[in-house]
């Protein structure tokens, strides 16, 4: 709940600055998807509701999705299991990373970049100190951001009873698309 305080809190604050700052750009659509590839199964469900900010003149950035919000899996007991027994979604209902890219990078010039983007992820109420490569493409002022990495479910202090261990992943793939658009005045 504090983290979502927070995010808001921030939100709040930036709209003032997102009015007169011509830097800031923010999510026009945007994915992600979690893959487990166990040795028993392989789980994969993606959310369409993928929100955040970008100030391309700071080089910071705060993403934020809804747990409730990814669909997919393999049945419908699967999607319950993962939000009532695993994310515990009523308790942690939302997963966020916010932070700073790293590489010097003037993103109001069209082109490829690949960056480094070093924050804050949290899942499950952990929060852990990432560094996370991604592609940023800019054509004629839009955003194109793509990601992959892996999370540890440990690292966010995920347990997964004995009797289905066999059948999650303890390393989770994620995949993230974002298009960014200057936020309007």
């Amino acid at each position: 709940m504090k983290k979502t305080i927070s995010f808001l809190l921030l939100l709040f604050f930036l709209q003032p600055v997102m009015s007169v700052d011509p830097g800031i750009y923010s999510i026009e659509s945007g994915s992600i998807t979690f893959r487990s590839d166990a040795a028993q199964e392989l789980i994969s469900a993606t959310s369409h509701e993928l929100h955040g900010l970008l100030d391309i003149t700071k080089r910071t950035f705060a993403f934020r999705i809804r747990m409730r919000s990814f669909k997919g899996f393999n049945s419908g007991l699967q999607r319950e299991h993962f939000n009532e027994n695993y994310v515990e979604s009523e308790k942690f209902p939302e997963s966020t990373f916010r932070g700073k890219i790293i590489e010097q990078v003037d993103l109001r010039q069209d082109g490829k970049y690949t960056v480094r983007a070093k924050g804050i992820l949290s899942i499950h109420g952990i929060e852990q100190d990432r560094i996370i490569k991604s592609e940023i493409s800019v054509q004629k002022g839009l955003i194109h951001v793509d990601s992959k990495f892996s999370v540890m479910i440990t690292d966010h202090d995920i347990k997964v009873p004995r009797v289905v261990h066999e059948k999650i992943a303890s390393e989770i793939q994620v995949e993230v698309s974002a298009d960014f658009k200057k936020k309007e005045e």
